[in-house]
């Protein structure tokens, strides 16, 4: 395991899930938990990504809620791969989960569209993310 490495070195290592689409593997928050619940280590954690979690069953505020405690990373993003405010995820209730739990870890914008440059993508996204925490 590299779980005693990263934790000699103070590395943190993040299941993350990914798609049915992507991978037959680790396809929901429920199945990447598993994986760092048996790992059992500090340095093994999870996060979670709104594009990613497109296969899920649950709310997504739900499922963050959850497994808060093993959560250390966001990434935001449309679920068709577009930058922040270009789709209709509604990512009111994944913010206010994470602010009502208090996080205090990254959030990362992950588009993979960047036909629109990637100064208009930071600013048009962290406008419209800035726009729904305010109202929260």
């Amino acid at each position: 395991s590299v779980a005693p490495h990263a934790e000699q070195r103070g590395v943190t290592i993040l299941v993350e899930a990914l798609p049915r689409n992507q991978t037959d593997v680790i396809g929901t928050l429920a199945e990447a938990v598993e994986v760092v619940r048996r790992v059992n280590s500090p340095a093994v954690a999870t996060m979670f990504d709104t594009h990613n979690a497109v296969d899920e069953t649950e709310p997504h505020d739900v499922l963050i809620e959850r497994y808060f405690p093993l959560i250390r990373h966001v990434h935001v993003n449309e679920t068709d791969g577009g930058h922040c405010g270009t789709g209709d995820y509604d990512f009111r209730p994944v913010l206010a989960a994470l602010k009502r739990l208090g996080y205090q870890g990254w959030i990362s914008l992950e588009a993979f569209d960047f036909t629109p440059g990637a100064e208009r993508i930071a600013t048009e996204s962290i406008r419209y993310l800035n726009s729904i925490i305010e109202e929260l």
